[in-house]
């Protein structure tokens, strides 16, 4: 297996945190996404930008690629226009609800060079807390 990055070591420990955990014992999926998240969300932002942040951050944990051999391992690398065609989210709000998935502590993106071309990557992550709260 190749040497994980930071990003790769960090989502790691908050899915075997979750995991093994007294507290939760599971991934986010459904349990934090609708108790917690989209609740701050519709408060910070209007409801339809809250469903779709929801949305978009529920089809990227779908789509993380899980081989661990892979350079790409626990990202995942949708384009947008699959996204938008998937998800129904028009493509112009895809950027935007990005930068709020950002913002809120739940996801990382950041454009890599793959297949000799630049590609934009998703990370979403699986807990909001300090890397020290497991």
């Amino acid at each position: 297996m190749n040497k994980l990055t930071k990003e790769q070591r960090e989502v790691l420990r908050q899915k075997e945190c979750l995991l093994s955990g007294n507290d939760v014992g599971y991934t986010p999926i459904p349990h934090d996404i609708y108790r917690k998240l989209l609740p701050e969300l519709k408060a910070k932002y209007d409801g339809m930008t809250a469903r779709d942040c929801v949305l978009l951050y529920g089809y990227l944990q779908a789509y993380v690629n899980g081989q661990n051999s892979s350079t790409t391992y626990m990202w995942a690398y949708p384009s947008v226009k699959q996204i938008s065609s998937d998800t129904g989210i028009h493509k112009d709000r895809i950027k935007p609800l990005v930068d709020i998935l950002e913002k809120e502590g739940v996801l990382i993106s950041k454009m890599v060079s793959y297949r000799g071309h630049l590609k934009k990557m998703y990370m979403p992550l699986y807990e909001r807390k300090s890397p020290d709260s497991c």
